[in-house]
């Protein structure tokens, strides 16, 4: 597989991808996945969902992970407030990679690796120039991280079999949702964003619905968004997350 550059170009094409073989992201095969609906419930798409249910927490857990109390970007967070919220959610993310792991072991199954992950096309400019590594980028970037990841939980709710699995991701999605409200609040809080925007898309994409690139992404959704969100698929998660898995 052809290894993504750090600008914000597709990772995944799955036009003729059936033909060239199965291209995985991170150990999930995503060629499967990108077939599944609801007439293919299974046993083994429930399996196969899950690890991509973990390939974005094993993201999510490393990013805050990088934040968090031992981290090595810690001495970047100034605010109290904002080094509580990278400890607790560090906390959740773990949790929830634990709680999927022993979930899919359980069920007799292979949970995928962590894969390696590179954040830096998420902390570099577009000139190739380093961001300035500050709470706000820290908090922005968690605000792109966390409604990305609940309608990801969404995209694939209706496709799952297996009813205890099926609570098992909506318990997690249920606390990553939480995590996207109170991210947004306290970047109101601070004075980072207006975060007035009621939207069914979050982060809204400027430009379309099919733009994945996150800088181009809109960070002033509401804490409380529209009734619903609206899901994602796995090819545009894919597309968004991609460049962060370098070695896939």
């Amino acid at each position: 597989m052809t290894t993504p550059t750090p600008n914000r170009r597709s990772f995944l094409k799955f036009a003729g991808a059936a033909s060239a073989g199965a291209v995985m992201l991170g150990g999930v095969n995503m060629t499967a996945l990108a077939a599944t609906s609801v007439s293919t419930k299974s046993k083994q798409q429930d399996i196969e969902i899950l690890n991509y249910a973990l390939l974005l927490e094993y993201l999510e857990a490393e990013f805050y992970l990088n934040f968090s109390e031992k981290g090595a970007l810690r001495s970047k967070l100034t605010n109290a407030r904002v080094k509580q919220y990278a400890d607790q959610i560090y906390a959740h993310e773990k949790a929830h990679v634990d709680f999927l792991v022993k979930t899919i072991t359980d069920a007799g199954e292979k949970a995928i690796p962590k894969p390696d992950i590179d954040f830096t096309p998420l902390l570099t400019n577009p000139d190739k120039s380093p961001k300035t590594i500050n709470d706000e980028l820290f908090l922005a970037l968690a605000a792109t991280f966390e409604p990305i990841g609940v309608r990801a939980y969404l995209g694939q709710a209706d496709k799952i079999l297996t009813a205890g699995y099926l609570t098992a991701a909506a318990s997690v999605l249920a606390v990553e949702a939480n995590h996207a409200s109170g991210i947004q609040e306290l970047r109101r809080q601070l004075g980072y964003t207006k975060a007035d925007q009621q939207t069914s898309i979050a982060p809204q994409p400027k430009g379309g619905e099919t733009v994945t690139n996150t800088g181009q992404f809109d960070l002033n959704y509401s804490p409380t968004p529209t009734d619903f969100w609206k899901p994602l698929d796995m090819k545009t998660v894919s597309d968004i997350v991609g460049p962060l898995l370098p070695k896939s």
